[in-house]
């Protein structure tokens, strides 16, 4: 098999140019027509096929500065493109909070992000509610969060059960703030044990939903009769969800990416997950989480993508979030109709010294101040 490399991707992901096996119907040739009817699979279901981009650079929640400014003009959206694209860099820059946690929190430079995809007209990925930001929490979410943190270890960014909106957006602010998705703080956690570091670092998981982020921002979406999957590049998640009218699992069962159901509403596929874990919550929701996505292919480079996020006992109401996934082939000027861009094994453990050095200088600080109190 001819191999022509794309280059390497940052975090363990490489994508590269491969040829083909056919093991699934191939979605429709670049340049075909967009009416959603020429996508179909053989057993006559939409056709939401290939490897598709997770990456807008619009932040999750509307920046201040656009704040009552729904859309950007085209002049507008030109200017923000540029500054967003320019996001990544100078990202080690430690003269704003000089010290070892700013090393370590600054570590990763522009060579490790790729660089942002463009972002949409909305200033916001939230478009409900209109104000493009998230409801306010609960005061039960807070109340239930606390306790939850402080066992854990967790302060400072870490301990505000919003979190930061770094997993949802290439938010300006929050990169101006320290230039890392954690913080200054070293990620808002202790590092008595490996139990204590977030499960993104422990390359145990990451969260539902999959919001564009720093990197490995892609999906790949494999259809049979009955069944959707859909594989996250970031820590290789596979979601097997069945779309044949079957019930979901006991309220009881909890798993770590929910238990998701699909039916189709005429050309959209719309996913239903719930049955969340209580150990990973999702900017402060629990196994309380409940979500509705809709997938809806428009033409050959573009699904659209919603998610309706709902918890009664974390938000006041429910909220959701759009923006398009585009075809990756499509963003690397479409190669040719033999060859598709595909994704390669996520690998988090191999060669990752990271766990190791947060734990070891712990016990580093930790002998320091014991020398000093003496």
């Amino acid at each position: 098999m001819r191999h022509l490399s794309f280059g390497s991707l940052p975090a363990g992901s490489l994508l590269t140019i491969v040829g083909m096996v056919g093991l699934v119907a191939p979605s429709p040739a670049m340049g075909q027509p967009s009416s959603t009817a020429t996508f179909q699979t053989p057993w006559g279901e939409p056709d939401l096929q290939g490897i598709w981009a997770n990456d807008v650079s619009t932040p999750l929640e509307r920046p201040d500065r656009f704040e009552g400014k729904v859309e950007l003009n085209q002049e507008e959206l030109a200017s923000y493109t540029v500054e967003q694209q320019a996001s990544r860099e100078n990202r080690d820059l430690r003269d704003s909070d000089p010290g070892a946690v700013t090393d370590v929190g600054r570590a990763y430079n522009a060579l490790w992000f790729p660089v942002p995809g463009n972002p949409i007209e909305r200033t916001s990925l939230i478009v409900d509610p209109p104000n493009g930001k998230m409801p306010a929490l609960t005061s039960q979410a807070r109340e239930r969060y606390a306790p939850w943190a402080e066992a854990r270890g967790l302060f400072n960014s870490g301990a505000d059960p919003r979190g930061n909106l770094w997993n949802g957006g290439w938010d300006p602010d929050m990169v101006a703030l320290d230039g890392t998705e954690g913080g200054v703080d070293g990620r808002g956690s202790r590092a008595d044990n490996p139990e204590d570091r977030r499960f993104g670092e422990r390359c145990i998981m990451n969260y539902l939903p999959r919001l564009p982020g720093g990197y490995n921002n892609h999906f790949q979406i494999v259809q049979s009769p009955g069944y959707v999957v859909i594989e996250h590049e970031m820590q290789h998640h596979v979601r097997v969800i069945p779309v044949d009218g079957s019930s979901h699992l006991p309220q009881h069962v909890h798993q770590w990416m929910g238990d998701s159901r699909a039916r189709w509403e005429g050309d959209v596929l719309v996913v239903d997950t719930k049955n969340f874990t209580d150990k990973a919550p999702f900017k402060g929701s629990f196994d309380g989480l409940h979500l509705i996505e809709r997938f809806r292919r428009v033409d050959a480079n573009t699904i659209d993508y919603e998610v309706t996020l709902s918890d009664p006992t974390t938000w006041e109401s429910p909220w959701t979030v759009a923006y398009p996934l585009r075809a990756l082939q499509s963003l690397m000027n479409g190669i040719d109709g033999m060859h598709i861009p595909q994704m390669f094994e996520y690998a988090c453990h191999e060669g990752n010294y990271g766990l190791l050095g947060q734990l070891s200088g712990s016990r580093a600080v930790e002998q320091a101040e014991n020398t000093s109190s003496r």
